[in-house]
This record gives structure tokens, sequence and C-alpha cells, in this order.
């Protein structure tokens, strides 16, 4: 098995670097990808633990694109040239995710919930503070009961204490994942909330800026969905990649190695790396 999407306590998983690879090889994985939402900070420490234990190792990294409607996440898979530009871009994209979490800690505080920047610190571990860590500072205050409740009540987009994060246009993601020497891949993509045929008219478009790939398989589709995806990404020339989107013990259904209706992921799915495309 294998698996091209997960996280570490670098952004919002559970695992340190470390700790994923390790969880990775005691689950028999011979192929891991982390894909840290705007942070790349955790790659080297996984990639030396990957070595350690004969994993093969794919350096990656999720961005949030610009777009209307539903969320659009580029995963950029395999970067092996960080230092060309997009660590940079990251940096920048990490200041304005600090200034968004000082937004919603003061709407917090308006609101008679008083909050810090440091509690949310803690519970992100040395991390970056992402809104899960303030859905867990809810959860610990006893405001709400689950993750689930605090983001569908609290955090999501129109909720109280929903702010905004930078996100980054599709074609600049794109140029910063190439000049990185990476894939750019679309992750889950029917979190674009567009009918299939729409949907696929876009993905379409989207190959005149250089998205090279489509994450057809994701843990949270059904088996049916992810079918009609693949076959579509295959049909016209996109890579084809499958993952968990594992976040360990903060979204414990997800099993690392496993994505629509708990499928074991094929190494079939690395083929574009095996092949240097």
């Amino acid at each position: 098995m294998i698996d091209l999407h997960t996280h570490s306590s670098h952004s919002d998983g559970s695992h340190t670097p470390e700790q994923l690879i390790d969880h990775a090889h005691a689950k028999k994985l011979t192929a891991i990808a982390l894909t840290d939402h705007d942070c790349i900070s955790g790659n080297p420490l996984a990639a030396k633990r990957a070595s350690e234990l004969g994993l093969l190792f794919i350096p990656g990294v999720e961005l949030e694109i610009t777009f209307s409607g539903g969320e659009f996440h580029l995963l950029g898979l395999d970067l092996r040239k960080p230092e060309t530009g997009i660590a940079c871009r990251i940096g920048l994209l990490q200041k304005n995710r600090l200034e968004r979490n000082h937004k919603i800690i003061r709407r917090m505080n308006k609101e008679g919930i008083a909050c810090t920047f440091e509690d949310v610190q803690k519970l992100a571990g040395g991390g970056l503070v992402s809104r899960l860590h303030f859905a867990k500072f809810l959860i610990q205050r006893k405001i709400v009961k689950t993750v689930k409740d605090a983001f569908g009540q609290y955090l999501s987009s129109g909720r109280p204490y929903y702010e905004a994060k930078e996100a980054m246009p599709l074609d600049e993601a794109i140029k910063l994942i190439h000049d990185a020497g990476g894939k750019a891949v679309i992750a889950h993509p029917f979190s674009l909330r567009m009918g299939f045929h729409n949907l696929c008219d876009y993905l379409l478009a989207c190959k005149k800026p250089g998205m090279d790939g489509i994450e057809a398989w994701h843990f949270e589709y059904g088996i049916s969905q992810c079918r009609r995806m693949e076959e579509f990404a295959r049909a016209n020339g996109f890579i084809v990649t499958a993952g968990s989107d594992f976040h360990g013990d903060n979204v414990k259904h997800r099993k690392i190695g496993y994505t629509a209706g708990e499928t074991p992921i094929d190494e079939k799915y690395l083929a574009w790396y095996h092949a240097g495309l």
C-alpha cells in the first residue's frame, strides 16, 4: 500500500512527521507523501525517518487556491527543489495565517470567550495553528462537544468566528510547484461543489495553466464517484493519485493507506513517479 495525501503535526495532523512515518511503516506501507497545509517544514524530518525504515518518501504540500463556491486545494507532490521559491511563498502564507488566527481570537474575545494565542498554540503542539486547534479549544472549554460541532456552529464560512486565510491563484501555485520539480494535483476535486459535468469542464480548463493530475480517490467519497473521476482523468491525460487525507487522531475515522470505501491504496497510483513523468 501507499498513501499520497497525509498530514503531520506541522499543520493539522496529530502525529509528528517521524511518528507519521513510523505509523506508515507499522501498517506495511511502501511509499508515503507528506502534504501539510501551507507547510513543508516536516518534509526533511519525515524523509530522514523514511530513509531509515526503507520507505519511499515523497515531499509534498497542500495549498488553498482562490476559488468562489466550493473549496479548491492543490497538492504539490515530489517537491525536490523547495528552495526555488515555494519555501519563501509558503512563509508569506504562514504570516497571513498568523494574522488570521489573531482575528479569530479577537472575534471570540468580543463574544465573551476568553482566548489567547498561547491557548491555541499549546493545542497545536508547536505546529501551525489552524481552525482545527480553535475547534479543540472550544471543546476544551465545553462550548461544543465535537470538532464537527465547532465548525458547524462557529468556524465554517458564514459562522461567527470564521476568517478567511489567504488563498493562492492557481497559475502561481502551479508555477511554484513546477519550479520545485513537483507535480500539481487537485485534491479531493468534489470539494469544488460542482455537478460532475461542470466539474469535468473546469478540470479540463485547469490543464491550460499546467495542472498535472487529479486525486481521483479520497477517503470521504464513494467508490463509484472515484471510479468515474479516475476514468475521466485517465481519458484526458491527467496523472491519477489516491490518498487517505490522514490526520491521525484529529480525524479518527480515516486510515493511513486506505481511501474511498476503505479500499487499500495500490502502488499503481505511483506509476507517474516511477515513470518520471
